[in-house]
């Protein structure tokens, strides 16, 4: 274990707020085996606005949402202004310390491509029940392709269809990545205890690896 303490970073689902993640994260740190002096959650909210997709009422989103299906139109201004305030949080509140990135849903599309646009690459990315919009978009910087990513997705998950986890595992490899790891679950558009025993081994054999 370092002995600077590790930043999680969690950024929530659509309509929910800091609040509803920052427990998850609290219990993957102590399942690592990390102490109170070991870690530091962030879990900040996203900006209240109008989602189409739920006739315009105002809500907790991290960029507007057209529609579910594939060729629906992306709201990459709103991806990318999100992506921009979650990089330019790490600097002021991580510092020089490790940090991991983890996002449910809506917060997992933020999570990867700030840990893309962050100066500092994280110590590890959680992405779970979440999707990768504008994937032909989507670049992989030449220092994040060994970045250890956690997809985790269920199999019944009936808000993002559980082919969204392999097409972004495909994507992330095609891209040059070389540390995914994609572990479905018995489960819906939610975060079960298997999922956060595979996380908290995934993040334990991250602080192993050879810096």
């Amino acid at each position: 274990m370092t002995n600077r303490a590790v930043h999680i970073i969690l950024l929530h689902g659509l309509g929910a707020n800091g609040d509803d993640l920052a427990p998850i994260g609290r219990i993957l740190a102590e399942s690592v085996g990390w102490s109170n002096g070991d870690f530091v959650i962030h879990a900040p909210d996203a900006p209240v606005a109008p989602v189409t997709i739920n006739n315009g009422y105002l809500m907790p989103s991290w960029f507007d949402i057209y529609g579910l299906d594939r060729d629906a139109p992306v709201d990459m201004p709103g991806v990318e202004a999100s992506v921009e305030r979650i990089a330019a949080l790490i600097a002021p509140q991580v510092g020089d310390d490790p940090y991991v990135l983890a996002g449910f849903s809506q917060g997992g599309v933020i999570a990867l491509r700030a840990a893309c646009a962050a100066k500092r690459t994280p110590m590890a990315v959680l992405l779970l029940s979440t999707w990768l919009p504008a994937a032909d978009q989507f670049v992989l910087p030449q220092d994040r392709k060994a970045m250890p990513i956690f997809i985790g997705h269920g199999e019944q998950d009936d808000v993002v269809p559980v082919a969204s986890a392999a097409r972004m595992g495909h994507v992330l490899n095609a891209a040059g990545a070389t540390c995914v790891e994609t572990h479905f679950y018995t489960m819906a558009h939610q975060i079960c205890p298997e999922e956060m025993q595979d996380m908290a081994q995934f993040l334990a054999d991250a602080v192993r690896q050879p810096k």
